[in-house]
């Protein structure tokens, strides 16, 4: 095999047309020739041939001085290294060509790429649809009826308080996606109105660094608060836990607070006005978190027998002025449990009894536990989780689970028994809602603001009061219809046939206080068993608007399940909407039961509404109306 000298590398074989080119801004040289060669003639006739050239020209000049390496390995006699050297000059060729053709491509010729020329636009007919098809099922998709059902939520929970306990196990790695994906969702609901406060849990950590130092627990028994001596040296281990987490969450929820546009503002009356007051304020893009040891006092915590918690205290106020002020100017506030004395001294609290003590004094719309996924489900359905529990049913669980060893030997039962406990205290201080769910990134969205929910709602018992009316309800059924019966609203009933379906059991009555706030019926056919009609429903004028009805027509629907009607229906003339919100479809009277045809009035042209009782799961019903009346009073 012959081979190629080393000079064959350096030095040409034929004068080359192009002999310099500005590779990284310096000229290159080629053979022996001294001076400055003269530019290429490309070169000279190109008008954006200058010290800034573009890559291509740069390409196009670098290429031109491998030709006498080319050469070189052409005139090789190995037929190895000639079918190399073909295929390296034709690459080398084609990204020549491929410069050249993204050098020649001008603005003008981008511009045009990306417009859209009038004669590219043509109209067309709309495509003929399908008998019981709905036409914009295929154009909008799913997220439409999700958004819809979404948005009664969305203005409900606007400029309301929520309390959220972050968990002590979310922290241990506070890079980890599941606490960076609920602390995104809890800045969305910032952007949806949300006054959202943050309790976080750092008992843990303060636990587990206390243990690595050897602080407490002596005698291998567990390190707690209480065992924990209060020394300058754990009080020195406390206030850098504080410091630490309390920076790794702010910058968290600033780079999250990056997707929120803009600082919210209340709806007001001129706009422009605003947006001139806060033109000299900070940028309004900025996402504030407010976190400060004086939002909580402390005090030392003693047992029974008067014996010192240690570094344990126990919550004795909180500054709930200074947190609305925060909350009043778009800042999410952070607690954490540690609080100042009166003497300066500094105590840890448990944080879920800070969150209870927190959303207790600011009324708050809901108190949200996180959990590490246990919940509670219903063996009478087969296993299905529990949407909504009452108070008065909750506290009969605490009160049967203190009493089961398998339980309190549990800990994540011991840990959903101390929520129960912490959520039944809080509702029963003017908290409205309580929520247990799990912390996966989208469940808190979807337990505030879908129907089904996610977790476990705790409410309170919204049905006390309803019941089975008797004889002694009905003056007041007959005092609470007679405006709409004057009105022409609602069929005239006699005292009789009032007292009539009480007997019956057919009339329902919702009283507090000796007052009738409302009542329903439910008559059902012979010649229709799985069917009946709901009439008489009628809701005080002083209770109008507050969620009373919903409440009301959920109670009946529940009545139905447990009767085992499938479908219930009603004759209106003036509510139709309302009925049709919750999920009532208009038919025609030939769908009515025989019996009811018969006596159907036609001079009152009363509209049929017809629900199907099968089409949502009595849960699921349910929730929806303890999460509709957030405002019930």
């Amino acid at each position: 095999m012959a081979t190629v000298p080393a000079a064959a590398f350096l030095e040409p074989r034929w004068p080359i047309p192009i002999r310099r080119g500005t590779v990284g801004g310096g000229s290159v040289r080629t053979g022996a020739a001294d001076g400055p060669l003269p530019p290429p003639r490309s070169a000279i006739a190109s008008p954006r041939c200058d010290e800034r050239e573009p890559f291509a020209e740069r390409f196009r000049s670098g290429a031109c001085f491998a030709a006498p390496l080319l050469c070189a390995l052409t005139s090789s006699s190995s037929r190895r290294v000639r079918r190399r050297t073909a295929a390296l000059s034709r690459r080398l060729l084609g990204r020549v060509r491929r410069h050249a053709t993204r050098d020649r491509l001008q603005d003008t010729e981008i511009r045009a790429a990306m417009q859209l020329p009038p004669e590219a636009l043509e109209i067309v007919p709309g495509e003929e649809v399908a008998v019981g098809r709905d036409s914009r099922s295929d154009l909008r998709g799913t997220w439409l009826n999700l958004f819809r059902n979404s948005a009664p939520y969305i203005a409900m929970f606007r400029n309301t308080v929520m309390v959220f306990h972050i968990p002590g196990h979310l922290l241990n790695d506070t890079r980890s996606k599941e606490l960076e994906g609920l602390l995104g969702d809890i800045t969305l609901c910032t952007l949806l109105g949300v006054k959202p406060v943050l309790v976080v849990a750092i008992e843990g950590r303060i636990l587990q660094r206390a243990a690595a130092e050897g602080l407490g627990g002596k005698g291998g028994a567990p390190v707690t608060l209480q065992s924990l001596p209060y020394e300058d040296e754990v009080l020195r281990m406390v206030k850098e836990e504080v410091g630490i987490v309390l920076a790794e969450l702010e910058g968290v929820l600033g780079r999250l607070g990056r997707y929120v546009q803009g600082r919210r503002r209340s709806v007001g009356p001129s706009p422009v006005v605003e947006k001139a007051a806060d033109a000299d304020d900070e940028d309004e893009t900025s996402f504030h978190v407010y976190a400060s040891s004086m939002l909580v006092s402390a005090a030392p915590f003693r047992t029974t027998d008067g014996v010192a918690g240690g570094l344990l205290g126990r919550v004795y106020k909180v500054d709930v002025q200074q947190i609305r002020r925060r909350l009043q100017d778009n800042d999410l506030v952070v607690l954490m449990p540690v609080g100042t004395c009166a003497g300066g001294d500094v105590r840890c609290v448990s944080s879920e009894q800070l969150a209870t003590e927190v959303a207790k004094q600011m009324k708050a719309a809901k108190l949200v536990f996180f959990t590490r996924g246990q919940h509670f489900v219903d063996t009478r359905r087969r296993g299905l989780p529990v949407a909504t529990i009452q108070v008065k049913d909750a506290s009969e669980w605490v009160k049967y689970a203190k009493e089961k060893p398998e339980i309190l030997q549990d800990e994540l039962a011991r840990e959903l028994l101390s929520y129960v406990e912490l959520l039944i205290e809080a509702l029963a201080s003017g908290t409205r809602r309580g929520h247990l769910l799990d912390s996966l990134q989208g469940s808190l969205l979807q337990e505030l603001y879908t129907t089904d929910g996610r977790g476990t709602l705790v409410s309170q018992d919204l049905y006390d009061g309803l019941r089975l009316a008797d004889a002694s309800d009905v003056s007041g059924i007959l005092h609470l219809t007679m405006p709409l019966v004057e009105r022409g609203l609602l069929k005239k009933r006699s005292g009789y046939e009032v007292e009539r379906s009480c007997s019956s059991r057919e009339m329902f009555v919702w009283k507090r206080d000796d007052q009738t706030l409302g009542c329903a019926s439910l008559e059902c056919f012979d010649d229709a068993p799985d069917m009946a009609e709901l009439g008489c429903f009628v809701v005080s004028e002083a209770c109008r608007g507050k969620g009373h009805g919903t409440v009301l027509l959920a109670y009946i629907e529940r009545v139905a399940l447990l009767q085992g009607l499938r479908t219930i229906f009603l004759l209106t003339t003036q509510t139709m909407q309302w009925f049709e919100e919750r999920g009532f479809r208009s038919t025609s009277v030939d769908k009515l039961p025989e019996c009811k045809r018969k006596s159907y009035d036609v001079t009152r042209s009363s509209k049929v509404y017809m629900k199907n009782l099968d089409e949502i799961p009595s849960s699921v019903m349910e929730r929806f109306s303890f999460v509709e009346v957030d405002t019930l009073e």
